[in-house]
């Protein structure tokens, strides 16, 4: 099979998910899941990765442990048509783990809590039956057998996969040029499945939401869990702005130096404090690679992770960071400080 363009990979996912109604956002989430990968890994010399079956549902679990909190007034969303789902057994855990102070899938992970490891091992059939066996199939059509495995070879995938099954398989390895596709094209993609997925959400509840509400709520980070960080960071930063260095005043913001809607990496690596006017206009830019280069070179960071048992995560950040700079067009604008850019260079 021939590699595909990053347009043309983008163009295929977008095809498939306009190809009839879902019955759940399980297949949004595992897309989502597969672009993240890819700007986070190296792909092998022949273009493809192999990812295991594990991570997969690990980041399908990070996608909807924060979308399982009461939305409003209406109680926890649905994410699926009927009967009990993935996101149902993941608020179980949460619940659980919160009072632990352990606030975020990744934090649970880091800290190996039982809890969690069973939770995900419980989770892997349903994952492997589900959207990695459906994932690339065309709903609703006469041939149930028509399928286009252009992601990966979906062949060992069937619905009744035992949990000795996936512990065989255990992996998936997307053909040479997908990574790089679904690198290249990750804030396009990312864009569009969310869109997806918020109107599926609107469709499986029946009711009238607000969309960009709602996308808010399903989306964006969860900032309650991030203001432990707000004292240790002030120390660390001598209570100045991690972007200006001018004295912070007022409320600290804790911000995502490469922003949350690009990759959501909650990791102290990832998270620095800054004063409001940078923050506001630094807003979901991506910024210089000299911020990124500085945060990551902080002393303490461990220390700082095992105080407010939030997960470090620098490896992550790190090749994230490579992964979202690698995918930029030459002149694309990076944020330097306040009303200041420059453009990016090869």
């Amino acid at each position: 099979m021939t590699p595909l363009d990053p347009v043309d990979v983008a163009g295929r996912v977008v095809q498939l998910l306009e190809s009839g109604r879902r019955e759940s956002t399980y297949k949004l989430a595992t897309l989502l899941a597969l672009v993240d990968i890819c700007v986070e890994n190296t792909a092998a010399s022949d273009g493809s990765l192999t990812v295991p079956v594990n991570e997969i549902t690990h980041r399908i679990v990070a996608y909807y442990w924060p979308q399982v909190r009461v939305f409003n007034h209406r109680g926890r969303l649905s994410q699926n048509k009927s009967g009990r789902s993935i996101p149902d057994r993941i608020a179980d855990v949460r619940v659980q783990l919160a009072a632990e102070n352990l606030s975020t899938a990744e934090a649970a992970r880091e800290a190996e809590h039982p809890d969690y490891v069973r939770l995900i091992r419980s989770l892997r059939p349903t994952v492997a039956q589900q959207p990695l066996t459906h994932l690339q199939t065309v709903p609703h059509v006469r041939d149930r057998d028509i399928r286009d495995d252009f992601l990966f070879d979906a062949s060992g995938f069937h619905k009744k996969m035992t949990v000795g099954d996936v512990d065989r398989i255990g992996t998936i390895t997307l053909r040479p040029g997908i990574p790089e596709g679904l690198r290249r094209t990750s804030a396009l993609l990312r864009g569009f499945i969310r869109t997806a997925w918020t109107h599926d959400v609107v469709a499986f509840n029946r009711a009238e939401l607000d969309a960009e509400d709602l996308d808010g709520f399903l989306f964006g980070t969860d900032r309650t869990a991030l203001r432990s960080l707000v004292e240790p960071l002030r120390d660390l930063q001598d209570d100045l702005c991690f972007y200006c260095g001018g004295r912070m005043a007022g409320d600290v913001h804790i911000d995502h130096v490469v922003a949350w809607s690009m990759i959501p990496i909650d990791g102290v690596a990832n998270l620095v404090a800054a004063d409001s006017r940078c923050n506001l206009d630094k807003s979901a830019s991506i910024p210089v690679r000299a911020h990124v280069d500085r945060a990551l070179e902080r002393p303490h960071l461990t220390e700082i992770a095992r105080i407010t048992r939030l997960p470090l995560l620098y490896r992550r950040t790190s090749s994230a960071a490579d992964g979202v700079f690698a995918s930029l067009p030459v002149g694309a604008l990076l944020w330097r400080g306040v009303r200041d850019y420059e453009p990016h260079t090869a």
